[in-house]
């Protein structure tokens, strides 16, 4: 299926939001991925233009947003040098790391980086819908200037959509102000603002493998049973 830019623009340092105007008939739920891959190019080849990546945006907007980190890759050069108007083929949806049915759960959402895209999705989708999730965010990275959307989840957060946890981990590196947490994600941050909540949430985690895995075994050794642990990295992103 073809899907026309619409728009894109920086939203961190290094991070951009490419969005794509939204055919009829295209479903997805909340979270999921979808495959995009570059045509009318002989730039790339082509087992090299196709990457996987999460939607922002919610299923009910009629626009489809992927927010992507800028490596230097070949596809993310092409990608970024497309103009409004050109079209990419997309694949999908995929993933099962959805909203639950029950929206009586806890969530909490253990983000590392770009790992926040799936979670974006839910966070609006769950917002604009006023659906009665708690959702806890940990969202963890460098500095402010590297963190996308800071400023919209800091609003969830006012709202009391969320309950927003960002920490930033080399504050030394910032020209910007930041009165939160500094440290990485560890057993006792969790603890601090979920309390005896823990043994009622859902945990989603999404991130850079390394952090991912190391959420994985921080977790399980908390006591958090597997089947309530979700979880996505993203490899080669």
């Amino acid at each position: 299926m073809k899907i026309k830019l619409l728009s894109k623009k920086e939203i961190a340092e290094g991070t951009m939001e490419f969005c794509f105007g939204k055919p009829e008939g295209l479903n997805f739920k909340a979270g999921q991925h979808f495959v995009l891959k570059l045509i009318n190019t002989t730039e790339i080849d082509e087992e090299k233009n196709e990457r996987v990546f999460s939607v922002v945006s919610s299923p009910d907007e009629n626009k489809i947003c992927f927010a992507i980190r800028m490596r230097n890759s070949d596809f993310k050069r092409l990608l970024k040098n497309l103009s409004e108007g050109s079209e990419i083929e997309i694949d999908g949806p995929y993933g099962q790391m959805v909203l639950p049915k029950d929206t009586n759960k806890t969530i909490a959402f253990i983000a590392g980086g770009i790992g926040i895209t799936p979670f974006m999705s839910m966070i609006r989708y769950s917002a604009k819908n006023n659906l009665p999730y708690k959702i806890y965010l940990f969202y963890s990275n460098r500095r402010p200037e590297d963190t996308a959307y800071l400023d919209e989840l800091l609003e969830y957060d006012k709202q009391g959509k969320i309950k927003l946890i960002a920490t930033m981990t080399q504050m030394e590196n910032s020209f910007k102000y930041w009165d939160g947490e500094r440290n990485y994600i560890n057993e006792e941050m969790i603890k601090k603002y979920l309390g005896k909540e823990i043994i009622n949430t859902i945990f989603y985690i999404a991130g850079p493998p390394q952090m991912s895995q190391a959420m994985y075994k921080l977790l399980s050794n908390m006591g958090v049973d597997e089947e309530k642990i979700k979880g996505e990295n993203f490899s080669g992103y």
